[in-house]
């Protein structure tokens, strides 16, 4: 093949669009995301298909809505079924490494599968950790960071000795912060705290440090008050401004290196995070509101995109794939039958690429299965659910399958805290009938339910139990999937 440009993806775990400068945010979190977006294009209205990792990254890689590719919080594991980014690039010939730091993302869970060099990085100060989530239970107040300085470094590293510049590489990159809990390094963590707030009042608000708190929250066990959630955004935006330092030392580097021009560039990240503003909802999982599924994406290519360029019209995560490849005119349709995401390109030039933003949330066992855990009598029933989404530059219609609706007119309350469904009945139906469409219309899989909840959870004592519940229960449906052989993961 000719020679072809090479491709960065840098994911930000758990990062929201409203609180990047970029997109509008008031205080200046991000000038180097913001110098790249203005040197390329913003979509201001991209929408993930799934709600936390696992998913949203199978749709990153594979092109195809959650349903379409079954790797939720119910079968916790990529199969094979569909060819992977990774993959297909590596048979155009690029060299293909990724960087991880949440072992959601990884070879264990599929969805590392085709990169040929692949490594899960561990934090700075904690050496080699066989650790399969992201450390959050164990954070030292000495680290400068939850890994992202170390994994940009390593990035750096690769290209600096494994680069020929004769063969391209598709490197991808997803680091830990913003996700919880928000410790940032100084000088980050001080900058946008509240006028008088000291580490001892940080220490003695209720601690959103793992998924129990999260949990406790949930369950109404625990309810924080306003002024947590208010020390606890400026802390999540010191994280945002630290992953931001981060992609401006690798912008820095491509450029210095002479090859950031021809390197397709793609910020973007998985979700988002509730914070606060739909209680009990917190964190991710379980909700649909756009502060967990609206994030960003900007994408550098001054040889195809125009400088400067913002783009209203809605888009998904899942759209980067079959852009990347319009990008590179791959014609092979053998590779284009699996995606069912499209091609953004049309929408920079102003054409409206979907109707709607597709969003489904399959089955909460997982969720169940830590309910069950924290609190063994909790009626997990109240969450027994899973949910579809349509989000159109107007309305944001959510449907449960417990039989409630809602619906929001984003022009008028963006911040979705008035459902009118009860009010408007023939815009519920509307997007009701199209939901039902668009469901028909794609191909769907379903491979029964296959835990992980993280290796450690299930080794623990009682997980069994657990399981046998959920079994009982009807909760969980006993399946023996045909996966492929475990990888082993790399850790550095």
């Amino acid at each position: 093949m000719e020679k072809t440009d090479n491709l960065i993806i840098f994911l930000m775990d758990t990062q929201r669009a409203d609180n990047l400068s970029c997109y509008g945010y008031p205080v200046k979190t991000t000038p180097h995301i913001d110098a790249i977006a203005d040197e390329g294009v913003i979509f201001t209205n991209n929408i993930i298909p799934g709600v936390w990792t696992l998913p949203s990254h199978a749709s990153l890689f594979t092109g195809r809505y959650v349903s379409g590719h079954g790797a939720d919080a119910h079968h916790e594991f990529l199969p094979a079924e569909f060819p992977t980014m990774a993959e297909i690039l590596g048979k155009m010939g690029y060299k293909t490494v990724g960087f991880s730091n949440n072992g959601w993302v990884s070879r264990s869970t599929g969805i590392a599968r085709g990169f040929e060099e692949y490594y899960l990085v561990s934090r700075e100060k904690a050496g080699r950790v066989e650790w399969f989530y992201v450390e959050e239970e164990t954070f030292r107040e000495e680290e400068r960071d939850r890994g992202s300085l170390k994994t940009v470094n390593a990035a750096i590293s690769w290209i600096e000795n494994k680069y020929d510049g004769k063969s391209p590489f598709f490197m991808f990159i997803n680091v830990i912060e913003p996700h919880g809990p928000y410790r940032p390094p100084e000088p980050f963590k001080s900058r946008f705290l509240p006028p008088g707030v000291s580490e001892e009042e940080i220490r003695s608000l209720p601690p959103l440090r793992s998924v129990e708190e999260c949990i406790d929250i949930r369950m109404g066990e625990l309810v924080p008050p306003p002024r947590y959630w208010e020390i606890q955004k400026a802390l999540y935006n010191g994280c945002t401004a630290t992953v931001d330092d981060r992609v401006g030392r690798l912008y820095r580097y491509l450029e210095e290196k002479g090859i950031l021009d021809e390197t397709i560039l793609i910020v973007t990240s998985d979700h988002g995070d509730v914070q606060g503003e739909h209680m009990p909802h917190v964190e991710h999982h379980l909700c649909a509101y756009d502060e967990l599924i609206r994030v960003p994406l900007i994408i550098r290519y001054p040889k195809a995109l125009p400088q400067g360029k913002e783009v209203r019209w809605i888009t998904q995560t899942l759209d980067i794939l079959p852009t990347v490849l319009d990008l590179l005119d791959m014609k092979d349709e053998s590779v284009w039958k699996t995606i069912q995401g499209l091609s953004v390109l049309p929408a920079v030039d102003d054409e409206p690429l979907r109707e709607f933003a597709f969003t489904e949330y399959m089955r909460p066992l997982q969720q169940l299965f830590l309910f069950w855990r924290r609190l063994p009598k909790f009626d997990v029933r109240r969450y027994n659910y899973w949910l579809k989404a349509l989000r159109t530059l107007r309305y944001k219609y959510v449907w449960y399958s417990d039989g409630r609706d809602e619906l929001y007119d984003l022009e008028v309350d963006p911040l979705e805290q008035h459902d009118i469904s009860g009010d408007t009945p023939r815009v519920v139906a509307e997007m009701q009938e199209k939901m039902e469409k668009f469901l028909l219309s794609i191909d769907r899989v379903d491979y029964g339910d296959h835990l992980f909840v993280g290796r450690r959870r299930l080794k623990m004592p009682g997980s069994e139990d657990i399981l046998e519940r959920l079994k009982a229960w009807g909760f969980y449906r006993e399946s023996k999937p045909v996966l492929p052989p475990e990888e082993q993961d790399t850790y550095i």
